[in-house]
């Protein structure tokens, strides 16, 4: 009999997890975290290297974290000219991207984060919110 109450109580507490569901929040973190482990680092052009893409819950942000060397990885060349520039094709990016659709759907904020090589200063970050990519 004691044999038996042990099985039913493992047995409960197996489908007790089972039954656990996955928020949507949880399996973008999750998806961004195995996308990481399977495709960072990779360079996206001879001096930007995606090292991460990173979900946070609380703030609902998908952050990518990129390095940049060579060229970019000078702080004189983020004036203000060039970063309206980068900041109005990655807007443009963003909202035509149809890979993103499933998360734009969901209203969160999408942020781009540039360091640098040399001396892993933040050299330029911006961040899109549904007001900016929704238009």
């Amino acid at each position: 009999m004691k044999t038996y109450k042990v099985l039913a109580v493992c047995l409960l507490a197996m489908l007790a997890q089972a039954c656990q569901r996955e928020t949507k929040d949880e399996r973008f973190r999750r998806e961004f975290r195995q996308f990481t482990e399977k495709e960072c680092p990779k360079f996206v052009d001879a001096c930007t290297r995606l090292d991460s893409a990173v979900f946070d819950i609380e703030s609902r942000t998908l952050c990518y974290h990129y390095t940049v060397q060579d060229d970019l990885d000078d702080e004189t060349i983020y004036t203000d000219k060039l970063i309206s520039q980068h900041q109005g094709d990655i807007l443009s990016g963003l909202r035509n991207s149809l890979q993103l659709k499933v998360y734009k759907d969901e209203g969160i904020n999408f942020c781009y984060q540039y360091r640098s090589i040399t001396t892993g200063k933040t050299l330029l970050e911006l961040t899109f919110t549904q007001e900016d990519y929704g238009r």
